[in-house]
């Protein structure tokens, strides 16, 4: 295998991974967001004042700030990986949808009247 394949090849298996490990979180972040919603309907529904189960929500709470932490541990990393391509031989490596454009493709978007 030649050392450009080889380096393709492994900024690959990197890329895929690293693109798994977002989602998975972007998933964590949408399951507290719904989970959040349930114990707010679950309260209200069993008839429960507000000061019942705060403690609950404030447990989400921290759940919710630690995933936060967490994404933001994840920009750092790609920082940090945009570092090692730019000072090693990997900065010749190019794949197809990891740069990211700085004025995005339009997506077209069909508007509809609300009656």
């Amino acid at each position: 295998m030649k050392r450009s394949e080889h380096a393709a090849a492994v900024v690959a298996r990197l890329a895929s991974d690293l693109f798994q490990a977002e989602a998975s979180q972007d998933e964590a972040v949408s399951q507290l967001g719904q989970l959040a919603q349930s114990l707010t309907r679950s309260r209200r529904e069993a008839g429960l004042s507000a000061t019942v189960g705060q403690a609950a929500f404030d447990a989400l709470a921290d759940a919710v700030a630690a995933q936060v932490g967490a994404q933001r541990a994840m920009v750092a990393l790609h920082e940090a990986l945009a570092d090692v391509k730019r000072s090693t031989s990997y900065r010749g490596v190019r794949m197809g949808g990891m740069e990211k454009l700085e004025d995005p493709v339009p997506r077209p978007v069909g508007l509809a009247l609300v009656a």
